[in-house]
């Protein structure tokens, strides 16, 4: 015959394995839900590239935010040998530099957890790519580079989308 002691043990052991499994699905859930963080982006596929397979809504984010100031800094530096008029560079190579401080600024938001904050900075990298458009356009010049702040604004809308889903 069993014992209540030995009874009660089974119980216990039974209901920790099924915390146990019902965790451990969770979780797997969660990862799954996780896996495809670039889903929901404008830009899967360039997004995909930018994270690098992390699973982790923050450091996908960190990863397309640094991805992007590396991208950002070789703009800056093949727009600068492009042809074009000196006053409409200048002020093109001043947005570059605005946009890579809201970048290196964004990477501080997110470290400290202020989404707000990193929401706008990304916002205003994009911001000070279209200054550098409406320059050119304003001139009725054509943008040399425009193939170029295309592909980084789109980089930066799957960074404001990833960072939308932090919490």
């Amino acid at each position: 015959m069993v014992s209540a002691r030995t009874s009660a043990l089974v119980v216990l052991i039974a209901a920790a394995t099924t915390t146990l499994l019902l965790a451990h699905h969770a979780d797997a859930g969660r990862i799954l839900e996780e896996v495809d963080l670039c889903q929901k982006t404008d830009y899967p596929i360039l997004c995909r590239t930018m994270v690098k397979s992390k699973v982790n809504a923050e450091k996908a984010t960190q990863s397309a935010i640094n991805y992007l100031i590396l991208q950002t800094r070789e703009a800056k530096t093949s727009s600068s040998k492009a042809k074009a008029d000196k006053s409409l560079m200048d002020v093109c190579n001043e947005m570059y530099d605005d946009a890579l401080s809201n970048l290196v600024t964004s990477l501080q938001n997110l470290k400290s957890r202020d989404k707000p904050s990193l929401q706008t900075n990304l916002s205003a990298f994009i911001s000070d790519l279209e200054t550098c458009k409406d320059t050119f356009a304003e001139s009725n010049a054509k943008l040399p580079f425009e193939n170029i702040i295309r592909l980084l604004e789109q980089m930066a809308s799957n960074s404001l989308a990833l960072a939308a889903g932090l919490h």
